[in-house]
């Protein structure tokens, strides 16, 4: 196989047009593609535009691979922070190819080997178009970026069947203990109970000592913290804290975010682990009478939550039989998850070697 070599700058274009519509979306960027702006009002008369097959990337950022292929909007608009560009050379190179080159770990690294700046590490365009890159000829990249479609496209239908899964769990939890439920007046056996009466509830400390980015042979016992992306999942160490089934809450700065943890884990930076009296009450029940609760309003201007507070709070305790009844409904659900889940692991493992092939 025939190889190109050259430099980006060489098949890349910065394009530097200003936004002229403000009923365009509006998107940010980070190292899982495009994503929610964080500032839904501010002002867009500066952002810079972008459209279908253009890369967006955060030139403060570049150190955490974050930048994005717009497969998404025909036209869209992002901050005047963020830089803009597209392939000119399509002859050469398929933007979609060049997709899976700027994803690789050696990009990455290379883009903060050339961060420039004091206070913080810019990596800007001119930065990156000094970047030398190695490609096939169209025909294989053709190929290439048709098997690793398939397996994102495989990856994405599970993942949407999972939501479709976790919507119906939710929807059997709001039929059995919202809507039918007159609150004035609970069915016999039924209360409501401060959670500190059916859970034990402990917060997370700090990082382990012995700690892998990646599951080893040792280190394979997850380590959770407060963030979002990933549910979480912070990194792996050797020796777990929590073994219950339970769930965590975010106690600071994503405040709120409710998770299910089946196996045992550790958790950190004051995540809240919640672990249910199991004569009382399951963790998936939990899972979804915490996540009906707002616990994003703290009224301080550091968003937390603490567990002297957390454990005060009201939640609805059913009887056994109506749990029970619940618990039969939603386990085969959770059960399509949990495969699904395991088989979207595998094919991100096949995606990661994809790429790896690829830079070899």
């Amino acid at each position: 196989m025939s190889l190109h070599k050259c430099k980006l700058g060489e098949l890349i274009t910065q394009r530097r047009e200003k936004n002229n519509d403000d009923s365009l979306p509006i998107s940010g960027v980070s190292k899982d593609g495009l994503i929610p702006p964080k500032q839904q009002e501010a002002d867009t008369s500066l952002y810079n535009m972008f459209y279908r097959g253009d890369f967006i990337f955060n030139p403060a950022r570049m150190e955490l691979n974050s930048i994005a292929y717009n497969d998404k909007y025909d036209k869209a608009i992002c901050s005047s922070l963020y830089e803009v560009f597209y392939v000119h050379r399509t002859d050469l190179i398929l933007p979609e190819f060049l997709a899976l080159i700027v994803k690789q770990d050696w990009f990455t690294r290379y883009c903060e080997f050339l961060g420039q700046g004091s206070a913080r590490e810019y990596c800007r365009f001119a930065n990156i178009s000094e970047i030398e890159i190695e490609f096939p000829d169209i025909d294989v990249q053709k190929k290439t970026v048709h098997c690793y479609n398939v397996i994102k496209r495989r990856i994405e239908l599970k993942q949407q069947i999972n939501d479709n899964l976790a919507a119906t769990a939710q929807a059997i939890y709001k039929k059995m203990f919202v809507d039918d439920i007159d609150f004035a007046s609970l069915p016999d056996g039924w209360k409501i109970s401060a959670l500190e009466n059916v859970a034990k509830l402990s917060a997370g400390g700090d990082k382990p000592a012995v700690y892998s980015d990646y599951p080893t042979g040792t280190c394979n016992v997850p380590i959770f913290s407060n963030g979002i992306d990933e549910e979480g999942l912070y990194g792996f160490t050797n020796k777990a804290k929590i073994f219950e089934e339970s769930v965590t809450v975010s106690a600071r700065g994503t405040v709120g975010y409710v998770f299910l943890r089946e196996k045992p884990y550790v958790p950190i930076v004051r995540l809240i682990s919640v672990v249910p009296n199991q004569m009382i009450i399951t963790a998936k029940y939990l899972l979804f009478a915490l996540s009906a609760i707002d616990l994003h309003s703290t009224g301080t201007s550091q968003q937390q939550i603490t567990v002297p507070d957390f454990k005060k709070r009201q939640i609805l305790v059913p009887d056994n039989q109506s749990l029970n009844t619940f618990m039969q409904k939603i386990t085969p659900l959770f059960n399509a998850i949990n495969d699904n889940k395991a088989e979207i692991e595998s094919l991100i493992l096949l995606q990661t070697n994809f790429l790896t092939l690829l830079s070899n």
